[in-house]
Protein backbone atom coordinates (compact mmCIF):
# COMPACT_ATOMS: atom_id res chain seq x y z
CA UNK A 1 0.00 0.00 0.00
CA UNK A 2 1.46 3.18 -1.27
CA UNK A 3 1.38 6.27 1.28
CA UNK A 4 1.16 9.61 1.44
CA UNK A 5 3.61 12.02 1.38
CA UNK A 6 3.69 15.48 3.74
CA UNK A 7 2.85 19.02 2.66
CA UNK A 8 6.61 19.54 1.90
CA UNK A 9 7.48 16.47 -0.06
CA UNK A 10 4.79 17.29 -2.10
CA UNK A 11 5.67 20.70 -2.75
CA UNK A 12 9.33 19.29 -4.18
CA UNK A 13 7.28 17.16 -6.11
CA UNK A 14 5.03 19.33 -7.78
CA UNK A 15 7.85 22.16 -8.56
CA UNK A 16 10.28 19.74 -9.47
CA UNK A 17 12.75 21.03 -6.72
CA UNK A 18 16.40 20.11 -7.16
CA UNK A 19 15.74 17.48 -4.03
CA UNK A 20 12.98 16.10 -6.81
CA UNK A 21 15.02 15.95 -9.57
CA UNK A 22 18.58 14.25 -7.71
CA UNK A 23 15.71 11.47 -5.90
CA UNK A 24 14.54 11.19 -9.86
CA UNK A 25 18.21 10.64 -11.11
CA UNK A 26 18.69 8.22 -8.21
CA UNK A 27 15.71 6.26 -8.78
CA UNK A 28 16.24 6.06 -12.56
CA UNK A 29 19.85 5.85 -12.73
CA UNK A 30 20.08 9.16 -14.16
CA UNK A 31 23.01 10.79 -12.75
CA UNK A 32 26.25 12.44 -13.19
CA UNK A 33 28.87 13.37 -10.33
CA UNK A 34 31.33 15.23 -12.40
CA UNK A 35 27.95 17.62 -14.42
CA UNK A 36 29.23 20.57 -12.24
CA UNK A 37 32.45 22.07 -13.38
CA UNK A 38 33.57 23.10 -10.20
CA UNK A 39 32.81 20.41 -8.01
CA UNK A 40 31.80 16.37 -7.77
CA UNK A 41 27.87 16.39 -6.70
CA UNK A 42 26.94 13.23 -5.42
CA UNK A 43 23.77 11.96 -3.93
CA UNK A 44 23.64 12.48 0.22
CA UNK A 45 21.62 10.63 2.72
CA UNK A 46 18.27 13.24 1.82
CA UNK A 47 18.88 12.53 -1.46
CA UNK A 48 18.06 8.30 -0.66
CA UNK A 49 15.53 9.18 1.83
CA UNK A 50 13.45 11.14 -0.53
CA UNK A 51 14.14 8.74 -3.37
CA UNK A 52 12.27 6.14 -0.99
CA UNK A 53 9.87 7.82 -0.03
CA UNK A 54 8.67 8.60 -3.69
CA UNK A 55 9.17 5.01 -3.60
CA UNK A 56 7.01 4.08 -1.27
CA UNK A 57 4.46 6.38 -2.51
CA UNK A 58 4.19 5.01 -5.76
CA UNK A 59 4.90 8.13 -7.42
CA UNK A 60 8.23 7.48 -9.23
CA UNK A 61 9.04 3.23 -9.65
CA UNK A 62 12.55 3.20 -10.64
CA UNK A 63 15.34 1.06 -11.79
CA UNK A 64 15.63 -0.21 -8.75
CA UNK A 65 13.78 -0.99 -5.87
CA UNK A 66 15.19 0.51 -3.00
CA UNK A 67 13.76 -2.23 -0.55
CA UNK A 68 15.50 -4.73 -1.55
CA UNK A 69 18.87 -5.44 -0.65
CA UNK A 70 20.16 -7.46 -3.72
CA UNK A 71 19.08 -4.98 -5.90
CA UNK A 72 20.44 -1.83 -3.57
CA UNK A 73 23.80 -3.82 -3.33
CA UNK A 74 24.30 -3.96 -7.20
CA UNK A 75 23.10 -0.46 -7.70
CA UNK A 76 25.83 0.84 -5.02
CA UNK A 77 28.84 -1.60 -7.26
CA UNK A 78 27.71 -0.10 -10.55
CA UNK A 79 27.78 3.75 -9.60
CA UNK A 80 29.82 3.45 -6.38
CA UNK A 81 31.06 7.01 -7.30
CA UNK A 82 27.83 8.81 -7.34
CA UNK A 83 27.10 8.56 -3.35
CA UNK A 84 28.91 9.89 -0.43
CA UNK A 85 29.41 7.95 2.64
CA UNK A 86 26.31 9.02 4.46
CA UNK A 87 24.57 8.39 0.94
CA UNK A 88 25.88 4.47 1.24
CA UNK A 89 25.19 4.03 4.47
CA UNK A 90 21.77 5.29 3.79
CA UNK A 91 20.79 2.90 1.14
CA UNK A 92 22.41 0.05 3.54
CA UNK A 93 20.46 0.74 6.38
CA UNK A 94 17.15 -0.93 5.97
CA UNK A 95 18.80 -4.17 5.68
CA UNK A 96 21.54 -3.74 9.12
CA UNK A 97 19.89 -5.42 12.18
Amino acid sequence: MATILNPQAMQRVLTHSSEYRRAVGLLNEDWDPDSQPIYRDVLEAADVHFARQLQVAGLIDGTTDLDDYRAVNQLIMRHGQWFSASARQALLAPFQD
